[in-house]
């Protein structure tokens, strides 16, 4: 005869649900935080170029070749070029790590940022490394994340408030996209900080904190 079910199974499964995005948001801000530290000092260094972000390194490309500067052009396309690589080889070895996807890309990420601060703050290894950034984490739950750009985050809140006051969904997650963004703003803010302070070997900042991520991961369920 089967069992009939538990009627505290389903608040169970909704509380256990809640949990999982509520980890997932947090690390979603820590690793956005990260991302904003290395994107900040990556900025400083270059002097206006962006390691993580590539909208508006796509939109100086546009404006240095409108303007017939080839070389400065070609440094820009390098950039981009290097993230997507990055983000192909984050996927790849997120794909290979499965369950310790996350512990196993920071750990990636961290390495990457060692030999850009060896190397005193080279620009090409940090752009790999916030591209591969990506594929340690892309939902809280089942809420999407973003980690080294914003404007996905932006549009994904301001579509849900939207929403909400047309009344089409009655729903909160889009208040959860602001997590990851004030992450952002607070590791970039950290990150401008130190690099007033000290300048390039604030970097060892993020890769400290990329180390107590890719240690914590490894002692916590992952998320997607």
């Amino acid at each position: 005869m089967t069992e009939p079910a538990s009627p505290a199974r389903g608040p169970a499964k909704r509380r256990g649900d809640f949990a999982a995005a509520a980890r997932g948001l947090v690390m979603a801000a820590m690793l956005a935080a990260l991302a904003g530290m290395v994107d900040v000092v990556g900025y400083l260094h270059l002097k206006g170029l962006f390691v993580s972000f590539m909208s508006g390194n796509s939109t100086q490309l546009g404006a240095v070749l409108g303007q017939g500067d080839l070389a400065t052009g070609a440094a820009i396309a390098e950039l981009v070029a290097l993230f997507v690589l990055g983000a192909a080889a984050g996927q790849m070895l997120a794909d290979v790590a499965g369950r310790r996807r996350m512990t196993w890309v920071l750990i990636g990420v961290m390495l990457l940022l060692t030999i850009a601060a060896v190397l005193r703050t080279a620009p090409e290894p940090m752009v790999f490394a916030m591209g591969a950034l990506n594929a340690s984490m892309q939902r809280a739950g089942n809420i999407p994340v973003s980690l080294t750009f914003v404007t996905g985050v932006l549009v994904r809140f301001g579509q849900g408030l939207g929403s909400r006051l047309t009344r089409r969904t009655t729903g909160w997650n889009w208040l959860a996209q602001a997590v990851p963004w004030a992450g952002m703003i607070a590791g970039a803010t950290i990150g401008g900080a130190a690099y007033l302070r000290i300048g390039e070997p604030a970097i060892w900042a993020p890769i400290a904190l990329a180390g107590i991520l890719a240690a914590g991961s490894a002692l916590m369920p992952q998320p997607d």
